[in-house]
């Protein structure tokens, strides 16, 4: 009896932190051996754990549309520099992203660019 309680001990354990790890995805599908650099409007941005979405409006050969961007998470961006007033929707920004692998809009931020040259 005591080894099938600790045996189940056991296996709700491995299971509570399995759930844990899945959750969480990989960056896998984010070229960051390339840089590049997008520029347009701040429709949202959402500064908070475990990732931060920025939705910016770019416009390009591909036309006028909003694209959803992935950065740090909010503290990794705060010691970067970020502070909650920098950043409001209609403002002009640019971005250096590690775009994706397979080509489609959207990326990993490395560099926010504010008009006024502020990186962070």
């Amino acid at each position: 009896m005591r080894s099938r309680v600790l045996s189940l001990a056991i296996a709700f354990a491995l299971s509570a932190v399995s759930a844990g790890v899945e959750a969480h995805h990989s960056a896998a599908q984010y070229d960051f051996g390339q840089t590049v650099r997008v520029e347009g409007v701040v429709k949202e941005l959402r500064i908070a754990n475990p990732h931060t979405a920025l939705f910016l409006e770019v416009k390009d050969a591909k036309g006028s549309r909003v694209v959803e961007y992935e950065a740090h998470s909010r503290n990794n961006v705060y010691r970067r520099g970020w502070r909650p007033d920098m950043v409001h929707p209609g403002d002009a920004i640019a971005i250096e992203i590690a775009p994706l692998r397979e080509g489609g809009d959207g990326g990993y931020v490395k560099n926010f660019i504010l008009k006024d040259g502020t990186e962070f």
